[in-house]
């Protein structure tokens, strides 16, 4: 470590009279943070999430269904597995949609075989064969369509907060009204939701939801 540490030194070049300052090489502008010093800590995990955070916020849609988001994001919602670390007392914790698997976030909106059954609605309603990732969160951050520009996917994304919201409305109906789990209802629900979204905030939204149900890739192709 000695001649490590010398040798670090010797490949310093150092200038007479000019005075030793302090350098924080993980900053641009080599400026010490705090904020720096969390990403560097943290290391891409903050970074990312704050693309995820910045991708939601920028969504065409009510605060609610963004502040949901937010919660599946960072895992906040009250699903069975969370209950049960608050020490609630469940009779079992089973998903409701599929009563096959334990309930948490990741598996209600993603690998659940109800919620599976909705996005590939949404896939047949597009035209198109996707791989959908298992993590909510990701498989929010890639919800994007390939020949859409960045701002039609933005709107785009409206849609899958669409779909969560819906899940999470029936996964709770289920619940408390013991209602009939119903894949096809749900996507139906979030066409209609995610069209009411853009016309109360884009004004160039000038297609129905006619338009909407019967060509949807036409329609954000026009905003």
């Amino acid at each position: 470590m000695e001649e490590q540490l010398l040798q670090m030194i010797c490949n310093q070049r150092f200038i007479k009279g000019h005075p030793d300052t302090w350098l924080w090489k993980d900053d641009d502008d080599e400026v010490f943070s705090v904020k720096s010093a969390y990403y560097k800590l943290q290391g891409n995990f903050v970074e990312e999430e704050d693309k995820v955070f910045h991708m939601l916020w920028n969504t065409k849609v009510t605060p609610k269904a963004q502040f949901l988001g937010w919660r599946i994001s960072l895992d906040k919602l009250p699903t069975k597995d969370n209950l049960i670390v608050r020490g609630v007392q469940l009779q079992h914790n089973l998903c409701e949609l599929c009563q096959v698997s334990a309930e948490s976030v990741d598996h209600l909106f993603s690998s659940c075989r109800v919620a599976q059954k909705v996005w590939n609605l949404c896939d047949n309603w597009l035209g198109v064969s996707s791989v959908h990732h298992f993590k909510a969160r990701e498989n929010f951050k890639h919800f994007s369509i390939i020949n859409l520009n960045t701002r039609q996917n933005s709107i785009w994304r409206g849609m899958w907060l669409a779909i969560v919201e819906e899940i999470w409305k029936h996964r709770n109906w289920v619940i408390f009204k013991q209602r009939k789990v119903d894949p096809d209802e749900i996507f139906g629900l979030a066409q209609v939701i995610a069209w009411v979204w853009m016309k109360h905030k884009i004004s160039s939204v000038n297609f129905s939801y006619s338009d909407w149900v019967f060509s949807p890739l036409s329609c954000l192709k026009s905003l």
